[in-house]
């Protein structure tokens, strides 16, 4: 059956009260299923990923409505990571969005996101620890190819994409590496997706809650794209843990 990606939905510019989210995402009641672990408003977070990933601004608005105020720290930072996958304009646009619905700054909300210290050398070493911690044995040869490509992208990747964001204490790799999925699975990165999935798994996520999140890209992404991070899914399946790495 041929599937399209969710038609856009209209709630783009509405206010957000200080008040509980407007009941459950209307996802939740389309999407295949997920396990239990995988918690609802985890959920919207990997939709949130996509969403902003593919520009889908209203999607994006009906995704901050419907994520829970005490979580908008973390809906903050899966929106500022993206701009590692998706590049900085669609980051940009849909911070915009949710700033027009708006965002909790009231006294008692989380101010994490907001956070950061000046740490250069500390960014460095977070990011390699995290690095290697993501890729596991693929570690070294990840650096060397990054290094072969451009000195500079070798030392950015580390420093600033896996220290600088990836690393920041408000969200758990499980969460970082499952929203990272949905972002790369509707892109035609097959290498990429495969890298991530494998390091989702290192960061404590389950075979089961990655299936899902790969699952659901038709919502976002479409049929098309569905199709080929289905396949690229299988494939990283079928090479197992000890096998070759697509880096």
């Amino acid at each position: 059956r041929q599937r399209q990606a969710a038609a856009a939905s209209p709630t783009f510019g509405r206010g957000l009260s200080s008040e509980a989210a407007p009941g459950p995402h209307p996802w939740l009641a389309i999407a295949p299923k997920a396990p239990d672990t995988l918690l609802p408003h985890e959920r919207v977070l990997t939709f949130l990923a996509a969403n902003t990933a593919a520009g889908r601004l209203s999607d994006v608005a009906t995704d901050w409505t419907h994520l829970p105020t005490d979580k908008q720290a973390e809906g903050m930072e899966i929106i500022l990571q993206t701009h590692l996958f998706a590049g900085f304009p669609r980051t940009i646009n849909a911070l915009a969005t949710i700033h027009q619905i708006g965002v909790d700054t009231s006294p008692s909300a989380p101010s994490s996101w907001k956070e950061e210290t000046w740490d250069p050398k500390g960014w460095q070493t977070a990011g390699e620890e995290a690095c290697n911690f993501i890729y596991g044995s693929a570690y070294p040869k990840l650096r060397k190819r990054m290094e072969s490509m451009h000195p500079l992208l070798n030392s950015m990747m580390v420093e600033h994409g896996y220290g600088r964001v990836i690393s920041r204490s408000t969200l758990p790799l499980r969460l970082r590496e499952l929203c990272v999925v949905s972002v790369l699975a509707g892109q035609n990165v097959a290498p990429q997706l495969t890298s991530h999935l494998r390091g989702a798994l290192r960061c404590g996520a389950s075979p089961e809650e990655l299936k899902a999140v790969v699952d659901q890209t038709y919502l976002a992404w479409g049929d098309d794209q569905q199709a080929m991070a289905s396949a690229t899914f299988e494939s990283s399946q079928r090479v197992g843990q000890g096998g070759r790495y697509a880096l």
